[in-house]
């Protein structure tokens, strides 16, 4: 016999994919089989189970899944699974990196940075000189138009303080500040529906990310997670995960996350976290490992370590230009290894990425 809970979970599955017909349809056919073999009242319980998940009955269900679609607001177990892991690995101390820089120009270089190599890591690649000409010059290319304003749009939100010191107060917050910033991001993309949730669902190679109908009940499960973790490097780890794992959007969710996480860190005070080419398949393969294999530490820790070695002087604009040239931030994976820069009162070496 088929546990309560276990039905409840396949019935909600049968819903999400295959809608109110696909439920009527197995009705149909119980009815049948329940008349052939006089199971009555095994049907009647599937009937008003059935009724309770379409909204049509009143009644009460046992598993979770199956409690959220009948309230309303369905969710992905499978990811809550992987949000629940994150978080209890986000309780163990994470290191406090302060921002303690206050150089002239600091801010907006480092923001200049953020929002060139996010979009890079995403495809939108452009050469350094071209990023300059875009976001300091503001000269969009006359050749790729839509790919200058997504990082035009990214460098908007980054460089402004006012907006990057604000995190969510409640559920509703989160979801105006992904929307707000996602339509400043993507305004020139109509195709990419800039501040709209999806209505359809996405993937990327074999990861299928949450289904549209329960992109708005993950993030609120998400959201009493983080709820629950430290100001600073935790709530942006896990916020930046959440926005990857539920990609709520149809395009920008990488960018997206990345600025989530870094408003995060800049209202804490600490010092803001970039993902250069040469450690962006270190930073992917982290995340996979938690997507796919629901291994948190490696995501943890690749994001404390980017987080060190993004802790700098980004004044004046040519010296850390230079000095990220140095240290391989713009060489491809294959190509170089990260050399990394001590915090202070650390021994200096270079490492590989890890």
């Amino acid at each position: 016999m088929v546990p309560v809970e276990e039905l409840e979970a396949r019935l909600e599955k049968i819903l999400l994919y295959d809608g109110e017909a696909g439920l009527n349809a197995l009705r149909d056919r119980a009815r049948e089989i329940a008349d052939e073999l006089r199971w009555n009242a095994e049907f009647k319980r599937l009937d008003g189970l059935i009724g309770v998940l379409l909204g049509t009955r009143r009644g009460k269900v046992a598993s979770p899944v199956a409690q959220a679609r009948a309230a309303g607001e369905p969710f992905d177990d499978t990811c809550l699974n992987r949000l629940t892991l994150l978080f209890a690995e986000l309780r163990a101390p994470l290191p406090v990196v302060k921002d303690v820089f206050s150089a002239v120009g600091h801010t907006r270089n480092k923001a200049f940075f953020e929002a060139y190599f996010s979009n890079y890591i995403e495809g939108t690649t452009f050469e350094v000189s071209e990023a300059e000409e875009i976001l300091f010059d503001k000269r969009i290319s006359a050749n790729r138009p839509k790919d200058s304003h997504d990082i035009a749009g990214t460098f908007a939100i980054v460089s402004d303080q006012n907006e990057m010191l604000r995190t969510p107060e409640d559920f509703d917050e989160l979801l105006q500040l992904l929307c707000s910033r996602h339509k400043t991001m993507l305004a020139q993309r109509p195709e990419a529906e800039p501040g709209q949730f999806k209505t359809k669902s996405n993937r990327a190679g074999d990861t299928h990310f949450v289904h549209p109908d329960y992109v708005r009940g993950t993030l609120h499960k998400g959201w009493d997670l983080y709820r629950g973790l430290a100001e600073g490097l935790p709530r942006a780890i896990f916020l930046a995960f959440l926005v990857g794992d539920v990609h709520p959007f149809v395009d920008g969710n990488g960018q997206l996350l990345r600025i989530m996480m870094n408003a995060e860190l800049t209202a804490a005070g600490q010092s803001t976290i970039i993902i250069p080419t040469v450690f962006r398949d270190d930073y992917l393969q982290s995340l996979r490992a938690l997507s796919r294999r629901h291994r948190p530490e490696p995501f943890v820790k690749a994001l404390v370590k980017a987080q060190r070695f993004s802790h700098r002087e980004f004044s004046p604009y040519p010296a850390i230009l230079q000095e990220l040239t140095r240290r391989n931030w713009f060489r491809e994976p294959e190509e170089a290894r990260l050399v990394e820069e001590p915090l202070p009162g650390q021994p200096r070496r270079g490492g590989a990425a890890q």
